[in-house]
């Protein structure tokens, strides 16, 4: 069984809700991990074709800033994207009853206690039809992982997939992170290696649909966003689970 850590919220760092393109917004956080190091997290939010919000990862809500997000729009759909992202929703949940809550598949058998809800398939619900496409990764060593593509900004939406830190406080936090198993670069870590992706069978379809998407930035729940390059950067990152890109790779590598 898994057993999800609960890091501290770093108080003090509660920025508003930056717009990174049209009908998209984040919302950044900071989380104190054991041991010390920081953690940024950050919520996703989808402006749907209705005006309604789509919220991924719903943020803690003891940092503020609600008034703020309700000033983008009505908070209708609340999403928790994979089998960590869970820990702030009860409590999300109680400042927005009247939206609909989803979570990853598997993780209502495998948390007790959320918020009531559905879980969430590849048909997407309608009112989300118009604005994002899904590809979801089975539960695989008990985990699971929802990835998004926001079709207006061209933007892959990612959680625990993979992760982007390349800022630190000082080096030691830097070799902390590296050390527990969080990569240099984008790509996943080693627990999603261990997990997420260790189940070929489910994990190579699943970054093949990905892979497909048009998409010309990346964001991750921990970290930076992707803006260069992006699809590339993704297919070199998980060039060992996609056959066409280690083909392709090797190909260049004669010519």
């Amino acid at each position: 069984m898994i057993r999800l850590v609960r890091p501290a919220l770093l108080a003090g760092f509660a920025p508003p809700p930056t717009q990174l393109a049209t009908n998209l917004w984040t919302i950044d956080r900071r989380l104190r991990m054991p041991g010390g190091p920081i953690l940024p997290t950050r919520t996703t939010i989808v402006v749907l074709d209705d005006g309604g919000l789509l919220v991924i990862s719903p943020p803690p809500v003891e940092a503020g800033g609600l008034e703020a997000l309700d000033a983008i729009g009505p908070v209708r759909h609340v999403l928790v994207p994979n089998s960590f992202h869970h820990l702030n929703a009860g409590r999300f949940m109680s400042h927005y009853p009247d939206a609909s809550f989803w979570a990853a598949p598997g993780l209502f058998s495998r948390v007790p206690g959320l918020p009531a809800g559905s879980e969430i398939t590849e048909s997407a619900p309608r009112e989300w039809s118009g604005a994002v496409e899904l590809a979801i990764l089975q539960p695989t060593s008990e985990v699971s992982e929802v990835a998004l593509f926001h079709r207006k900004s061209a933007t892959l939406v990612l959680t625990d997939l993979a992760f982007h830190m390349v800022r630190f406080s000082g080096v030691g936090e830097k070799l902390l992170w590296l050390l527990s198993g969080v990569p240099p670069a984008f790509g996943p870590s080693r627990t999603a290696r261990m997990l997420l992706l260790r189940d070929r069978r489910l994990s190579e379809p699943f970054l093949r649909r990905i892979a497909e998407w048009p998409f010309q930035r990346i964001l991750v729940a921990h970290g930076d966003p992707v803006d260069v390059d992006a699809r590339a950067v993704f297919r070199r990152a998980f060039a060992a689970w996609l056959p066409a890109a280690r083909e392709g790779d090797a190909l260049r590598s004669t010519t």
